[in-house]
This record gives C-alpha cells, structure tokens and sequence, in this order.
C-alpha cells in the first residue's frame, strides 16, 4: 500500500454544516371596493406591496398598504393613505406547503401562488384590522398572491426552497424523536438500581437450615 493511501485514510472526515435555508419573493395585491349612497359614490382601492422571506427555520411575512379614496357627488375629492408596514413570523411548524397555480376566473388567466397552513389559526394574524389593512383571505388556510410575470421564475425557486426547507425540518423532528426513544431503551436495558435488587431479596422466602 502506498504512502498516499495511508495518509489519505488516516486523514478525519470533515462535515461541512448546510446553509440555513433562505429565498424571497416580492408580490403586489390589488383590490377595490365601491359604495354608492344617495348621490354620492365612494370607490376604494387597496394597492399592498408585500414579501415573503424564508430565514431558516421561519417564514416572514411583510406588507405595507396604500389606501386611495374617491367620492364624487357634492364635491370630487381623493383622499391617499399609506399604512406601516406590518411583520408576521411564521414558525415552519405553521406551513404545511406552497404550490404555483393558474387562476381562472378572471381574464386574462394568471399564475398564483398559495401557501397552505398546517393549522386553521396559523393566518390568523395575517388577517386585517381597523387601522392597519391586512392580506385577503379567500380561505382561512391559504395565502393567495398573485405573480407578476417577471416574479415566476423566483416564485419556483421560492416553492423549491420551501419544500426542501419543510423536508429538513420534518427530518431533524424525526431524528430527534429517535433519539428519545433510543435513551428511554437504553435506561430501561441499564443495570437494575441496588435498591430494586434488595427489596427483590427480601421478599424471596428465606429457607432454614436443616
């Protein structure tokens, strides 16, 4: 055997640690609302500008709304609202999964993505409040955005992270609970304590000598 495969094989294995999982993806959420009252018409449109952030072992979600108020009757007015932007932190315990679909109820026909909670009350934060607009949710388990055409390409890397990024956490919670049931067999295949030994002792019968 030569010098170079001695040495080689003596050498250590080296484990280099993964990356912790990270993607963004940028989207823009539109809708409009209108009321009419007498001889007044109010129209109301919401223009949100969020993104989704995979930071490790987490999802976070950010918007900021901009609100734009129309009335038309005894006078014209607009009125523009811009509102904080907003942070919800998702745990990966929350998402059960992300997939790209076509939208077809309305034309022209668009790709969405929808993020599927694991639980019915993981969005729940998500939803809106009176002075800070929140994300339309068409089902309380699902988080619908629309893609731009120049996002779907991020939005597949987006769902290929997710995926990946949902697999390793599910692994690391299974080698963790083997790890815990291994210890718990191992404590019950140890050496019996002294104390469970002497009591065992004594309550054997005792036979006299003859």
């Amino acid at each position: 055997m030569s010098s170079h495969s001695r040495d080689s094989s003596s050498q250590p294995v080296v484990l280099v640690a993964r990356p912790p999982h990270a993607a963004a993806l940028p989207f823009v959420l539109r809708r409009e609302h209108g009321v009419i009252s007498g001889r007044e018409i109010t129209s109301t449109r919401d223009q949100i500008h969020g993104l989704l952030r995979l930071d490790g072992e987490r999802l976070v979600v950010q918007w900021s709304a901009s609100r734009e108020t129309s009335r038309v009757g005894r006078e014209i007015r607009t009125d523009r609202e811009l509102a904080p932007v907003r942070e919800v932190v998702l745990p990966l315990d929350a998402i059960a999964g992300a997939q790209i679909r076509w939208e077809w109820r309305r034309w022209p026909p668009r790709q969405v993505l929808v993020l599927t909670a694991a639980d019915l009350r993981a969005f729940q934060s998500l939803a809106g409040e009176t002075d800070a607009p929140g994300l339309v949710l068409e089902h309380p388990a699902e988080l619908t955005v629309e893609l731009r055409r120049r996002d779907r390409a991020a939005a597949r890397e987006f769902v290929a992270e997710l995926d990946l990024a949902l697999a390793d956490h599910a692994l690391r919670l299974a080698e963790g609970h083997a790890a815990i049931g291994s210890a718990g067999i191992e404590s019950l295949e140890g050496p019996v304590p002294e104390r469970l030994t002497q009591s065992r002792e004594d309550a054997e019968p005792r036979h006299r000598s003859p």
